[in-house]
C-alpha cells in the first residue's frame, strides 16, 4: 500500500517540500522542490517542470504566506522535471534572482531552458548562504 504525500509538507523549520503537481512513474506523485532558509528571502531548489500552473500556485501561496522571495534558484540536475519550471516561475512569479546549476558534462543546446533566463555555473566546494541554511 502506497501512501499519498501532501502537496506542500513543512519537512523541518527550515525546509518546506513543494510537489512539482507532475505525477508520472518516473516522479511519482511529483517532483520535490524545496524551499530553504528561515529568513525573508529563500533558496528554491529544483523547479519542477513547465506548464504545470498548480504547482506554481502552491509556490506562489508559499511565498505570500509566510512572506518570502526567491533568493536563489539551485537546479540540483537538469532533468526537465528539475530545470523546466524556470520559465514559468519568471514568468508569473518574477523573482528577479541568479539561477546556479552546476557546468554541463558537455555543452548541449539543451543546456538553458531559456534564453533569456542567465545561469551561473556553481563549483565544487561553493557554499550558498541564506538566513538558516547554508548548502554546499
Amino acid at each position: 500500500m502506497s501512501s499519498v504525500i501532501p502537496r506542500v509538507s513543512q519537512l523541518s523549520h527550515r525546509v518546506i517540500r513543494i510537489l512539482g503537481c507532475n505525477p508520472s512513474p518516473m516522479t511519482l506523485q511529483g517532483t520535490n522542490t524545496y524551499l530553504i532558509g528561515t529568513g525573508k528571502k529563500r533558496i528554491l531548489l529544483d523547479t519542477g517542470d513547465t506548464g504545470f500552473p498548480e504547482y506554481i500556485n502552491l509556490l506562489q501561496q508559499e511565498l505570500s504566506e509566510k512572506s518570502v522571495a526567491l533568493q536563489e534558484i539551485v537546479v540540483s540536475h537538469w532533468h526537465h522535471d528539475h530545470v523546466g519550471g524556470i520559465v514559468d516561475i519568471f514568468r508569473d512569479i518574477k523573482p528577479g534572482c541568479k539561477v546556479l546549476k552546476l557546468p554541463p558534462a558537455s555543452e548541449k543546446k539543451d543546456d538553458k531552458p531559456a534564453e533569456n533566463i542567465d545561469y551561473t555555473y556553481l563549483k565544487d566546494g561553493d557554499k550558498l548562504k541564506t538566513e538558516g541554511a547554508t548548502l554546499r
